[in-house]
């Protein structure tokens, strides 16, 4: 693990995502995964609050762990912002909000259902900017289910949020949660600039919806000019990343370097049979089976996007281990 504050650790939470911005004096989490991961991660590293919770939208892979941890309240969380999402009848969902709500009125927490760009300027440290670059509000407004200007039926996908951290003035990476076709196009029509050296790709590199995913993966590189493209991904489920988009980011990026949380089925047929000495001590789901490939990964901001501390290790492992790996064909 990295040990220079401020890091990111994207957490390796199996078919979710869930990344962790840890400062000397505040922790922030920008999605929270599937299950339980991001509480056990918590637990670990020994910390009691969460000074800012931001939620991409409204999947289950996103938000559930939210809700272990409001669950045990043993974790408080002094603010936490979502969009509000009427397409969304599960009952997860549902369940948050009630706890939320329960919980800002108790006076235990800031609650909104709202997240746009117009909320930039709020979320940011001393060194560290928390910049919101979508849904616009016209989207956000208009939310899933209806159509977009082009007539295309607007998704809980395309009012994901993608978010931008920058340390010190310099972008260093993009979350771009589950944004789909209409969603990224309505980014580039703001021309927010989504450039940043380390990419979190959306949807775990799975179709979001796209006619042609090759193409979408295209318009986003060419959008944020990426050096790194992390995939945050389960083992076992999607045979997420897609071919194409590894693909096309080998092609259309000189150097590109390319890690997925957990070991794609496109890479190995078979889980290696061996200890993951390869990866960080930092918590991550897919240890116990084997199922890691880079685990969880972890970025000092101040290196301004360097490759995270185990790159090394991580090559290693796909030399031994995964004979068909995506990344280098």
């Amino acid at each position: 693990m990295a040990t220079d504050l401020p890091y990111l650790t994207v957490l390796d939470v199996g078919h979710g995502s869930c990344a962790v911005l840890l400062e000397t004096d505040r922790t922030v989490v920008i999605d929270a995964g599937p299950k339980s991961g991001l509480l056990e991660y918590l637990r670990e590293l020994g910390i009691d609050t969460l000074d800012l919770v931001l939620i991409s939208h409204a999947d289950q892979d996103h938000i559930r762990g939210v809700l272990a941890i409001v669950a045990t309240r043993a974790i408080a969380i002094k603010m936490i912002r979502l969009n509000s999402d009427s397409e969304k009848g599960s009952r997860v969902w549902d369940d948050l909000l009630w706890e939320l709500n329960e919980l800002q009125e108790a006076g235990k927490t800031t609650f909104s259902p709202a997240l746009t760009p117009a909320d930039n300027g709020q979320f940011d440290s001393a060194d560290v900017k928390v910049e919101i670059l979508a849904p616009s509000a016209y989207l956000a407004g208009k939310g899933p289910k209806a159509s977009d200007r082009s007539g295309r039926r607007i998704t809980t996908n395309s009012v994901s949020a993608v978010i931008k951290l920058s340390y010190r003035g310099n972008p260093v990476v993009l979350l771009t949660g589950d944004i789909d076709e209409i969603g990224l196009d309505d980014l580039i029509r703001s021309k927010n600039s989504m450039e940043a050296p380390i990419l979190v790709f959306p949807h775990h590199g799975g179709n979001c919806g796209a006619d042609d995913m090759g193409a979408f993966a295209a318009k986003l590189y060419d959008q944020v000019k990426p050096q790194q493209v992390l995939f945050s991904i389960g083992r076992g489920q999607y045979k997420t990343p897609i071919p194409e988009v590894v693909a096309v980011a080998r092609q259309m990026i000189s150097g590109v370097r390319i890690a997925c949380t957990q070991l794609s089925e496109h890479c190995a047929a078979s889980e290696p049979n061996v200890d993951h000495t390869h990866i960080s001590s930092t918590f991550a789901v897919g240890r116990e089976k084997r199922h890691c490939c880079a685990g969880s990964i972890t970025v000092a901001l101040a290196s301004g996007g360097g490759a995270f501390p185990i790159w090394q290790a991580h090559q290693n492992f796909i030399t031994s281990f995964a004979p068909n790996a995506l990344c280098r064909r």
